[in-house]
């Protein structure tokens, strides 16, 4: 597998992607993307924040912009290992619904359950990039040629659109969507991936790898980013087990009986 990684370049973007007007909480970063997750926070991978300068960077999306006055990347981040970044705004960004954290960490199963998901970018077509991509799973991790193991935290998805440069730092959010407003947001690109049949593939960084941490972050100024609230319940392996459990004893019983 080999991956390759853009940092600011000029707008390329996502291959196979089309036209959009909406996503707006999607916005230009550096040359690249970040994703507005509240009214002044936003959301990038480390590699593209690694380029913004405080006081002079700005972040542009269609309902505004703002100078970026302090930026905060995951500690120890060093691409690929952890890319992830929080950007605050000296100005807070109105009239945008930021989109919902995922606050489960997917396996890779759960990943590859998914089905189709929605890959956001604004350095695309005029103004914003949007296509619906395959959610193939994860990778927790990668090995470079010389030895060296990063965390990566990514979710891999494949499909006719895919990321190229200037994709870095946009959005991948949950199902076939029409807007980022009260949209799932799954992850960050921050790779783009050719597997050893040549396919293109995508790689997003896990936000809810990092919720502690943004969280801890954002909670400087009082604020927080809205997370989707998920409730447990038993696993269906498991009641699966306690009915055929029931069903073996009712099954004894009955033979029992007969037998008497």
């Amino acid at each position: 597998m080999l991956f390759r990684s853009w940092l600011a370049t000029p707008a390329h973007a996502l291959v196979g992607g089309t036209d959009t007007t909406s996503y707006s909480a999607v916005g230009e970063l550096g040359g690249a993307s970040g994703v507005l997750i509240a009214d002044n926070w936003v959301l990038t991978v480390a590699h593209v924040a690694n380029r913004l300068t405080a006081g002079s960077s700005s972040f542009v999306t269609l309902s505004g912009s703002a100078t970026v006055d302090a930026i905060y990347t995951f500690t120890g981040a060093a691409y690929p290992d952890n890319d992830i970044a929080l950007v605050h705004l000296t100005t807070a960004i109105s009239g945008v619904t930021t989109p919902i954290l995922n606050d489960t960490v997917l396996t890779n199963r759960a990943a590859s359950l998914l089905g189709s998901a929605t890959a956001a970018t604004a350095q695309n077509e005029s103004p914003n990039g949007v296509g619906t991509v395959t959610v193939q799973g994860t990778q927790n991790t990668y090995t470079d040629s010389s030895g060296v193991t990063s965390t990566t935290n990514w979710i891999v998805t494949s499909g006719s659109v895919y990321v190229q440069g200037g994709d870095s730092g946009s959005a991948l959010f949950k199902g076939v969507v029409s807007d980022s407003a009260n949209a799932v947001l799954l992850g960050l690109a921050s790779a783009a991936i050719t597997d050893i049949n040549g396919n293109h593939q995508s790689a997003y960084v896990q936000v809810a790898s990092y919720k502690s941490w943004i969280n801890s972050i954002m909670a400087s100024s009082g604020q927080s980013a809205r997370w989707l609230s998920t409730t447990t319940v038993p696993e269906p392996g498991t009641w699966a087990l306690m009915g055929m459990g029931l069903a073996g004893l009712a099954w004894a019983r009955r033979r029992a009986a007969a037998t008497a």
